[in-house]
């Protein structure tokens, strides 16, 4: 989960550069991406992010690790924002009024922004995991459901940081059915 703040005055009259490297961050390149984060650091009164671990995600699903990570990048904010725009649709009650924009990264300069401060810091993760875990090819595939990820999941078994409540991990921690 990414924030980014940025002024008043950057989001009226974006700095030249800016709206140039702040797109998608799944549409960018690793080297896109970092130079990116740089221009936007520049720019912004916060950028930050956080990743919540698997054992999070298995006891409060998906939707509720996504609100807990929101409310503690708010908390961790400086300046705390007044509100929060992001991606998709839902609704959780963080803290401070929350504004969700379906395909918000293509909408807003500051969903793009968090986009990429989120997909940095969860690649550069994903790459010590790939050392913590090898085998399993998180530097290439950073965590996501991939086949190259299943496959390696089904001949492996499921690591440390697997989630027990996504599939096939669930289901191989089941076993077989008799």
């Amino acid at each position: 989960m990414g924030l980014v703040i940025f002024p008043e005055h950057v989001i009226n009259a974006p700095p030249e550069g800016l709206l140039e490297s702040v797109k998608d961050s799944k549409a960018l390149s690793h080297t896109r991406r970092l130079g990116a984060l740089e221009i936007i650091r520049r720019h912004a009164l916060f950028c930050g992010a956080v990743l919540v671990n698997h054992r999070l995600v298995d006891r409060l699903n998906v939707n509720g690790a996504t609100a807990a990570a929101l409310k503690r990048i708010v908390a961790e904010s400086v300046p705390c924002p007044g509100a929060v725009i992001f991606d998709g649709s839902f609704k959780f009650d963080i803290g401070c009024e929350l504004i969700g924009l379906v395909k918000g990264d293509s909408l807003s300069l500051s969903v793009a922004a968090a986009s990429i401060a989120a997909k940095v810091h969860r690649d550069l993760v994903m790459d010590r995991l790939d050392e913590r875990y090898p085998g399993y090819g998180f530097a290439r595939h950073k965590g996501y459901g991939t086949e190259e990820h299943r496959g390696l999941i089904m001949k492996l078994g499921p690591c440390p940081i697997h989630r027990r409540s996504f599939e096939p991990v669930r289901s191989m921690a089941r076993g077989p059915r008799l």
